[in-house]
């Protein structure tokens, strides 16, 4: 009979471990694609429609993004909407992405992808990529980007 309620407790454990596990899982998932949607959301709004208002819906107040040797923060990045609304006149950009690692710990998101752009103007089009990484943090349950390193990848 001792065994059997040893046995019994066991099972009983494993179990409420492993629903907490999903429920753990569960909510990485959705933070995942959150913060996906960020990502997604950050060069489709700033780095194709040029739309520098829009940062502080994305972007921490610290924010800095580590460009090709550069550090670059929400000024550098809205001065440069500003130059490119002038000088790419009719130029589309078109974004995907490919998120291959995720980590959470508490409220702060560490996420690698490969980033794609097809560029457009009249008949000409150019593809672009680049590997990068992101710091998200949760900021009054809203994920925002701290920190981005962009490194841009040759292609053929």
């Amino acid at each position: 009979m001792k065994h059997l309620l040893k046995v019994l407790c066991l099972i009983m454990l494993t179990l409420t471990s492993c629903e907490k596990q999903k429920e753990v899982t569960t909510d990485n998932t959705k933070d995942f694609k959150a913060v996906e949607q960020v990502v997604q959301g950050v060069f489709d709004d700033i780095w194709s429609d040029k739309k520098a208002e829009l940062l502080s819906k994305y972007h921490t107040d610290d924010f800095i993004l580590l460009e090709h040797g550069e550090v670059w923060t929400n000024d550098t990045i809205a001065n440069w909407c500003e130059r490119a609304k002038l000088r790419d006149d009719g130029m589309t950009r078109i974004n995907s992405f490919d998120f291959f690692k995720a980590k959470k710990e508490g409220n702060r998101i560490w996420m690698a992808y490969h980033n794609y752009a097809t560029l457009k103007k009249d008949s000409l089009e150019r593809k672009a990529q680049w590997l990068e990484s992101i710091v998200a943090i949760k900021q009054d349950s809203t994920w925002k980007l701290e920190l981005m390193h962009s490194t841009r990848v040759n292609t053929k």
